[in-house]
Order: C-alpha cells, then structure tokens, then sequence
C-alpha cells in the first residue's frame, strides 16, 4: 500500500522502507521538521511515482537517500542556496523514469570540490549532465 502520513519519527535515525511493495507518492510531511534527526532513509525498490519532493532535498542531516528503483518522474529538486546545501554522502536516484538532468548544484557537493561530502551519485546515464559523479559511476 501507500506509506501512510503522520508518522511524524521525530528521534529517527535511520528509516528503512526498502523492498516493501509501496506505492503512491512520497507523504508530504517526510520533512525536515518532522524528521529532524534522519540521516539514512531508503525507498528503494518500491512502486512510488510522482515527483521526488523539494522537502527530501532540504533535509540538511540527511547522509543516504536511497530512491533508486521506482517509477519518480521529473528530476531531483535542487535549488537551495549555498549556506542550505546538503552534506549527503550518498545518493541514488537510478532505475526510475526521471527526465530532467541532474542539476549542477548536485554535482557540486562532490568531496573532491573541497567543502562537501557527496561520494556517490548513482543515477541513470540519461539524465548524467557532464558530472564527475555521475560520469565515474554511470548506470
């Protein structure tokens, strides 16, 4: 089924909701307000759709976000300005029906650019726009 709202894990560490059979669309309160200690959560290999929620991508804790083997459409939101950037580590977004390139700003929170910490990036070669990230480990 859908993963339900109102769950609200406020000390949450880690949410695994990998390999479960979910559809539907993200619940709009997985945010940074109601999830403020996340720092690993996996929807991957799922049935979810729709397009990846800007909230994901402004969960400034967040070290893993693995959405890699579903149905999202669009591309990955990012358009934070540069003191909101992320310190993700890991991010996989392949194996889904995303048309948009992956924006620049993404690409820049790679280690090796000095102040960030991104190490993988796995995304579909199609939507790979010339990153580093994306062209070492294209999928």
């Amino acid at each position: 089924g859908p993963i339900r709202e109102g769950m609200k894990l406020r000390n949450t560490y880690m949410l695994d909701l990998s390999k479960n059979g979910f559809y539907g669309t993200i619940p709009s309160d997985l945010t940074m307000e109601n999830y403020s200690t996340l720092r690993l959560l996996y929807l991957d290999h799922n049935l979810i759709q729709g397009q990846i929620p800007q909230s994901l991508m402004q969960m400034k804790k967040l070290k893993g976000l693995f959405l890699n083997n579903n149905a999202f459409t669009g591309g990955v939101p990012y358009n934070i300005i540069d003191e909101q950037k992320l310190n993700l580590l890991t991010l996989r977004v392949q194996n889904n029906q995303l048309t948009q390139p992956i924006a620049p700003s993404i690409c820049e929170l790679d280690v090796n650019g000095g102040q960030y910490e991104l190490v993988e990036l796995g995304v579909d070669c199609s939507i790979c726009n010339e990153c580093s990230l994306c062209m070492r480990k294209c999928y």
